[in-house]
C-alpha cells in the first residue's frame, strides 16, 4: 500500500500531472500517511530547511475537515526572499497564507515531557514574517482529507521569507494584524492568536509529534506555524500578492 501509494503521486509530481483519486490506495491512517510523505519526499532530492505545520486554525479545521494539525518539509529550492515578483511553478489550486515562522536555536529533542509554551521558548531564535502558498495537486482539488493532504507533504508549494528578528520575544505575536492584498486591494486579515491561540503552540504540537514519530527539529531550522488569516485567499498567477506584518514588515511576491 505504502509503496503504491507513493509511486502514484511521485509519478504525478514527476510528470506534472494532476493525481488521481486515490481510492483503494488511500492510507489507512496517519501514521502511513507520513510514512508516504517520507517516500515522496525523498524522490524531490531537494535539501530541507526545516518544517511546516497546517490546519492550525478553526477557520482551516472547518475548510479541510480535519481535527487537529498536519506537518510538512520545507526546502531551499521552493523557497524565495521577498520581494520576488518573478517566481515560476506549476499549481493547480494553490491558497495564500500569510504566517508566522520561527528560526530553531537548538536541536528540540526528547526531554521527558511534552513541550509547552514555557519551556519551548530556549530554543527559539528569531521571527519573520512569511508567505507560504499551498496547493492541491489532486484532481479533485481541495475536496481532499487528511490523509491525502499529509501524503502529498502537507500540500506545501512553496515560501517566501521576509527579514527576520532576532529580539522576537518583544514582538506582539498574538494581536499585531496581518494584512493581506492582491493586486494591491486589500482582501482578508488575521493575527497570530489564530494559530492555536498562540503559534507556539504549533511549534510545541510539532516537536512533540516528531519525537513520536523518532525524528526531531534540527538547530537552525524554521518553523512555519500555520495560515493567520480568517478565511481561505486563492492565488491567481501575475497578480501582485502581498502582506503586511505590523511589526515585522512587508512580503510581496508574484508567481507565473
Amino acid at each position: 500500500m505504502i509503496e503504491d501509494t507513493s509511486k502514484i503521486i511521485i509519478d504525478s509530481r514527476h510528470n506534472n500531472t494532476l493525481i488521481p483519486d486515490l481510492e483503494n490506495n488511500m492510507p489507512k491512517n496517519v501514521e502511513e500517511a507520513y510514512l508516504i510523505q517520507d517516500e515522496v519526499v525523498k524522490s524531490f532530492n531537494y535539501n530541507s530547511i526545516g518544517w511546516k505545520v497546517g490546519c492550525t486554525t478553526e477557520m482551516a479545521q472547518k475548510f479541510s475537515g480535519m481535527t487537529e494539525p498536519f506537518s510538512g518539509i520545507m526546502f531551499d529550492e521552493t523557497t524565495f526572499l521577498s520581494s520576488n515578483l518573478d517566481i515560476r511553478c506549476i499549481m493547480n489550486k494553490p491558497i495564500i497564507e500569510p504566517e508566522l515562522c520561527f528560526e530553531i536555536a537548538e536541536n528540540i529533542t526528547d526531554i521527558g515531557e511534552l513541550y509547552n509554551k514555557e519551556n519551548i521558548l530556549k530554543y527559539i531564535k528569531s521571527i519573520f514574517p512569511v508567505i507560504e502558498i499551498v496547493d492541491a495537486r489532486y484532481e479533485k482539488g481541495w475536496d481532499i482529507k487528511a490523509l491525502e493532504t499529509i501524503s502529498d507533504n502537507g500540500v506545501h508549494s512553496i515560501l517566501v521569507k521576509g527579514e527576520k528578528i532576532s529580539d522576537w520575544q518583544r514582538y506582539d505575536r498574538l494581536n499585531s494584524i496581518i494584512n493581506l492584498y492582491v493586486d494591491n486591494k486589500h482582501i482578508s486579515s488575521g493575527r497570530g492568536s489564530n494559530v492555536l491561540n498562540d503559534p507556539l503552540n504549533s511549534i510545541c504540537w510539532l516537536a512533540n509529534k516528531l519525537i513520536g514519530r523518532g525524528k526531531f527539529i534540527k538547530a537552525g531550522e524554521i518553523i512555519t506555524t500555520g495560515n493567520t488569516l480568517d478565511k481561505p485567499i486563492f492565488a491567481e498567477p501575475n497578480t501582485l500578492i502581498s502582506a503586511n506584518f505590523e511589526g515585522l514588515g512587508n512580503i510581496k511576491m508574484k508567481y507565473s
